[in-house]
């Protein structure tokens, strides 16, 4: 385990850097970066005089590919460089030691997801892949809401997640990679220190959702679409229908690629997202083919951006 000054010196440089309106915490690092079914974070840091000048946290998480491949990517998150270390070098080295920790602890690469100003340097400084966007969504919250129960998540509800499946959630995806969710998995995501989430749950899907506000208006925001068993993709309509009854919004988000839904929405330009959506790829090993990599199924739910 991380010990407690360690977190508070990555909250600290966190808070200080994103000026975030509720400040991280040393409980809500430790539950991301320490009490992961997955793993560990590896987490790469620069430091000078003790004092924290850089941080690049890699949150692993396995993924599948339709032909059976598996690879152990970190997702890259938190990375922040003291305004005062910017351009001594602090981005570099810290994004460096982030591929010395990440190795050690075996992963395979890293899938960043950076905003706008971090990922054309990776590209360009450290030759890492720019994958493609994905879409973005705005679906009204209409229709009938028959065949899920929904549940608000807190400490005495959150068992309702516990044996929907035996062992994993199955994937839709014909193609590509895509991460590998378990209830343990799942279990943990939702129990993040200081968000609400919620869950939908009918016999072929577990949907995971919270609400945000724009202008005061209220959206829901689908994170995610699990599978329980086989079947042929539903309308996404009757899932925001869902969405939307239970968060009380006319509207609902969808961002990424659920091959278990039938997309059919307003698209919805990047800049107006308030998360960083740039997806980046780097691998660790030879043979990992990064040219040939694409994500099957991906989303909101895969990272904490909500």
């Amino acid at each position: 385990m991380t010990d407690d000054a360690e977190l508070q010196r990555t909250a600290t440089l966190l808070n200080h850097v994103f000026e975030h309106a509720d400040p991280l915490t040393v409980s809500s690092l430790r539950w991301y970066y320490d009490e992961n079914p997955a793993g560990r974070a590896a987490v790469g840091r620069v430091e000078e005089d003790g004092k924290r000048l850089g941080n690049y946290a890699l949150i692993p998480n396995r993924y599948r590919s339709v032909t059976g491949e598996e690879r152990v990517l970190g997702i890259g998150v938190d990375l922040a460089v003291d305004p005062d270390a910017r351009g001594s070098g602090a981005f570099r080295r810290t994004v460096e030691d982030s591929y010395v920790r990440g190795t050690q602890q075996g992963f395979d690469g890293i899938l960043g997801v950076a905003n706008a100003n971090s990922a054309p340097r990776m590209v360009a400084t450290l030759g890492w892949r720019s994958l493609p966007s994905l879409p973005v969504t705005l679906i009204p919250a209409l229709g009938r809401t028959s065949g899920f129960r929904s549940t608000s998540i807190n400490e005495s509800t959150i068992d309702v997640v516990d044996g929907l499946v035996e062992e994993e959630f199955l994937r839709t995806s014909t193609s590509g990679f895509a991460p590998v969710w378990t209830p343990e998995l799942l279990r943990w995501r939702l129990s993040r220190p200081g968000h609400d989430y919620s869950v939908h749950i009918s016999d072929d899907l577990v949907v995971v959702s919270t609400r945000t506000h724009v202008s005061k208006l209220p959206f829901g925001i689908l994170l995610g679409v699990l599978q329980r068993r086989a079947t042929t993709p539903i309308p996404v309509g009757r899932v925001a229908a869902v969405v939307g009854r239970h968060h009380k919004a006319p509207f609902v988000i969808h961002w990424g690629r659920s091959p278990a839904l039938r997309m059919r929405g307003l698209p919805l330009p990047q800049k107006l997202m308030p998360s960083p959506l740039s997806l980046v790829l780097h691998p660790f090993v030879s043979e990992f083919d990064r040219d040939a990599f694409e994500l099957g199924e991906f989303g909101f739910l895969d990272f904490d951006a909500y």
